[in-house]
């Protein structure tokens, strides 16, 4: 018993700890920033690319080192042939001593080259950010593309309802309560085509970001409100085309060849080396001394300690770096056309996107404030006159497939609208962001 009353107060007093525990947050709904940026994050092609442009920085403050020293070291000795006193031993430091800035070129060419793989870096980021923009734009407007068929659906049902309350009255033929039956079946169709392509659209979404699968995929934001573009069309054109990653990276090249063009000049020039050496000779001679009247033969060792210094420098009469000239300069003048050409193909790509947005917004604008009341009204108009027998079922159904065709064309125009505005924050990169932000606005 004792047990038992033991065991009904813990009870008691876990069970309420339990309850008041508090819940675990609902995960926000990702909107299209968060999701570009949990793209870049988890990319792992990016984060290998990251990497190695941290070695390349890491190497490029390392190249201008001037050249290893050399050290020899020599012994001779004339044990072997029969010269036991005769030994050398010689010691000396080499050191190649450029005579023009060779390793301050070398600095500025790696770090040109890491300019140019950061702004490379830049533009693979910002093309996968478009492609992630995009993929989720499709994910959220087939989510609401399939609201809009479940709506007509729901007007389909309510067709074939009233089709069959005046088909049992005598009021229509059995031909108008098929025809409502059939639209009834092709609704029900669209609605299992817009639910497949909304999971094959969550799908690719969830791959570009990483995640297993759509499972894990947090619900969608609303769509973005379109924010006007600040500026006129010509200052938005010539900003990107001095901030643009893929214009930059043409420019960083330019410099990068100019660097290799001035070390190749540099390397033309041959390098001086001085030596300094030591050496200690050992030897030995015949000699011969006066002792009481007769020559006696001996030896005489001597021991003898020599420095030296040694000057040399290749003479530049054939070979003066001809080909590494010839070849840099010919890549700076390409470097130098291809900017040209970037910066062309950059400034026509512009303008189209630019003209397309605004024909775009201004579709948009005529679906919702012209078209699209007109359409419902009709639509209700219409479906009156049929709940009061003025007209069949043909005809309604004629203006419901208008109005469907309508919604479908707003959504269309829609999507036209905020891609676009999606492919010039691609194109117009970081310049679009500014103007937008300045706004108060989300991109």
């Amino acid at each position: 018993m004792r047990l038992f009353l033991i065991a009904a107060v813990a009870v008691l007093w876990v069970v309420p700890s339990f309850a008041l525990e508090p819940s675990a947050p609902a995960p926000a709904p990702l909107a299209m920033a968060d999701a570009v940026t949990l793209a870049l994050k988890q990319n792992r092609e990016l984060a290998a690319v990251r990497e190695e442009l941290a070695g390349l920085k890491t190497a490029a403050e390392l190249t201008g080192a001037l050249p290893n020293p050399v050290l020899e070291l020599e012994g001779t000795t004339g044990a072997l042939t029969n010269s036991p006193d005769e030994k050398v031993f010689g010691v000396s430091l080499a050191q190649e001593i450029p005579l023009m800035p060779v390793g301050t070129r070398r600095t500025a060419v790696a770090r040109a080259e890491v300019h140019v793989a950061q702004a490379r870096l830049n533009e693979r980021e910002r093309e996968l950010a478009d492609q992630v923009r995009r993929t989720w734009l499709e994910a959220a407007l087939s989510r609401k593309r399939l609201d809009l068929i479940q709506s007509q659906q729901e007007i389909s049902a309510k067709l074939l309802e009233m089709a069959t309350i005046r088909f049992k009255a005598g009021d229509i033929p059995e031909f108008e309560l098929q025809l409502a039956d059939l639209d009834q079946r092709k609704s029900s169709l669209r609605h299992a085509e817009a639910v497949a392509a909304a999971a094959s659209n969550s799908r690719r979404l969830a791959l570009l970001l990483g995640f297993d699968g759509t499972g894990n995929l947090p619900q969608l934001a609303p769509l973005p409100e379109l924010q006007q573009i600040a500026g006129t069309d010509e200052s938005l054109i010539n900003q990107a085309l001095e901030r643009r990653p893929d214009v930059t990276a043409l420019r960083h090249e330019i410099s990068r060849e100019d660097a290799a063009l001035l070390l190749a000049r540099a390397e033309a020039v041959p390098s001086l080396t001085v030596a300094v050496s030591y050496s200690n000779e050992r030897s030995s001679q015949n000699a011969y001394e006066l002792n009481g009247g007769a020559l006696t033969a001996g030896k005489e060792l001597t021991n003898d300690h020599i420095l030296g210094l040694k000057l040399s420098i290749p003479l530049p009469l054939f070979s003066r770096n001809q080909p590494e000239r010839a070849k840099a300069a010919a890549r700076v003048s390409a470097a130098h056309r291809r900017l040209e050409a970037g910066r062309r193909t950059a400034e026509s790509e512009l303008r189209e996107l630019l003209a397309q947005h605004h024909l775009a917004r201004r579709a948009l604008e005529l679906h919702r404030t012209a078209l699209g009341p007109v359409v419902r009204d009709n639509f209700r108009i219409q479906q009156d006159a049929f709940e009061l027998g003025e007209i069949g079922m043909q005809l309604l159904l004629d203006e419901k497939r208008r109005l469907g065709e309508q919604q479908e064309a707003e959504l269309t125009a829609l999507q036209t609208a905020i891609e676009t505005h999606s492919r010039l924050a691609y194109a117009l990169n970081p310049v679009l962001k500014d103007t937008t932000a300045a706004q108060g606005g989300k991109e």
